[in-house]
């Protein structure tokens, strides 16, 4: 038999609750409401465009992170560009994303809604790199050939905790120089150092950024907890990976959204993928960052167990983060595609060792919970379970009827109503999700 058919077989009750109370949370959350005025706005108050003459090139780095509003923002800025008779095109700026090839990143761009019809401005992929400088007892850093031969570029980026380590500068524009322009090699370079590498050099690479490269600046963008524009940001080259993106990082800290309870024994995930976050679920929200000598969070939620039933669309197969999840379905399993993320992960060296790894695989949704459940440690009729969507969706959730006095006392959570958790004849859940 092979592997398919060998779980089928398994088959390991618990019991499951026969409804789920759909929760609310709220989060107080400032809002941009016109993206493209922001964007223009941000681009003339932070003086990058002063260093840029009309009939100028502009390389537009771009990233493959699930932004809300990129492709608004990105034609903005290329609006702004052309405005003032600049030549602006677009660069993947994505590292080894996409499988690490030109074409595999220009469709993720065009997957993100960044195509040149939307945007106005065309796009031009490369993973061939030139090495513009060396980090002081530490690595050689690159740029792709094609922003290099530009007259100036500009990243567009979203500033935020990142998923492995904690530090002054973290996920942004800084890491987005040094990652993303330097694209696969320079992306493996870098994360050959680990963790403490990337808390060690990110800031002080930018400054070789700034000095030997034609990088102006980036348009830097924070998000809410209902995963919306809150502010964008423009930072000149000299305030990439300094106190000002230091500064932004700490306010998208801020609004981060989070789980509501400080224990959880089965979190139900219904999807992971790379536009989720890069390590397919936020480890900011789930508490768990699965890196070798790296220690634990432990400033909650306290979750047992964790169970993913399917990857985005949008993930294309690369299912880098469930090695983060205890249990998964075999609908994840069989949608996995495994060059891009075993590619991914080690590129990202040890970053992607245990996230890479295919965790329990059972053969349904019904038998993946149920075996979350066992594995919890605790007794299986009084397993606290939730479920959400995704770890950038937590505006609503659902919790066995064992939560309602927490929900009750939470003043960011409002219990709405209770629906059923079904299953089909085939054990696929109908609710509160159908997956088919």
């Amino acid at each position: 038999m092979n592997f398919y058919q060998q779980i089928q077989q398994l088959n390991f009750p618990a019991p499951l609750p026969h409804t789920l109370l759909r929760v609310e949370q709220r989060f107080d959350c400032p809002l941009v409401e016109d993206i493209a005025a922001d964007t223009a706005n941000a681009l003339n108050q932070s003086g990058i465009l002063s260093q840029i003459s009309p009939g100028d090139s502009v390389a537009l780095g771009v990233g493959s992170r699930g932004i809300a509003n990129l492709a608004t923002v990105v034609k903005a800025a290329v609006d702004t560009l052309k405005g003032m008779g600049a030549e602006p095109f677009i660069i993947p700026a994505m590292g080894s994303h996409a499988g690490a090839t030109a074409e595999g990143q220009t469709e993720m761009l065009h997957n993100l809604g960044v195509t040149p019809e939307v945007v106005g401005a065309e796009i031009r992929a490369t993973m061939e790199v030139r090495e513009i400088g060396q980090l002081a007892d530490g690595p050689p850093l690159y740029q792709d050939i094609i922003s290099h031969e530009a007259e100036h570029s500009i990243l567009i980026n979203r500033v935020k905790p990142h998923t492995s380590f904690r530090s002054k500068i973290e996920s942004g524009l800084a890491k987005m120089a040094v990652i993303g322009l330097g694209k696969q090699h320079g992306a493996a370079t870098m994360h050959a150092n680990g963790v403490e590498g990337l808390k060690t050099y990110l800031a002080p690479a930018s400054r070789i950024y700034e000095k030997e490269t034609n990088l102006r600046g980036g348009l830097a963008i924070v998000e809410n907890a209902y995963d919306e524009t809150a502010e964008i940001v423009g930072l000149t080259a000299a305030e990439i990976g300094a106190d000002k993106e230091a500064q932004l990082l700490e306010k998208a800290k801020s609004l981060m959204a989070s789980l509501p309870f400080p224990e959880i024994d089965v979190l139900v995930v219904r999807e992971l993928g790379k536009n989720i976050s890069g390590t397919g679920m936020d480890t900011n929200v789930i508490k768990r960052l699965k890196i070798p000598r790296q220690v634990e969070p432990t400033d909650g939620p306290d979750i047992s167990t964790i169970t993913v039933l399917d990857l985005t669309e949008a993930t294309h197969g690369n299912s880098n983060g469930m090695g983060l999840a205890n249990v998964v379905t075999a609908r994840l399993a069989s949608k996995v595609d495994w060059q891009a993320i075993y590619t991914n992960s080690l590129t990202s060296g040890v970053l992607g060792m245990w996230r890479a790894s295919m965790p329990m695989t059972m053969a349904d949704d019904k038998r993946a919970i149920q075996a979350a459940i066992i594995g919890c440690g605790e007794p299986a009729e009084e397993a606290r379970l939730a479920f959400i969507r995704n770890t950038l969706t937590l505006d609503e959730l659902w919790v066995s009827p064992n939560l309602s006095e927490a929900v009750e006392n939470h003043p960011r959570l409002t219990g709405l109503d209770e629906v059923p958790l079904t299953f089909d004849e085939d054990g696929a859940m109908t609710s509160p999700w159908k997956l088919r």
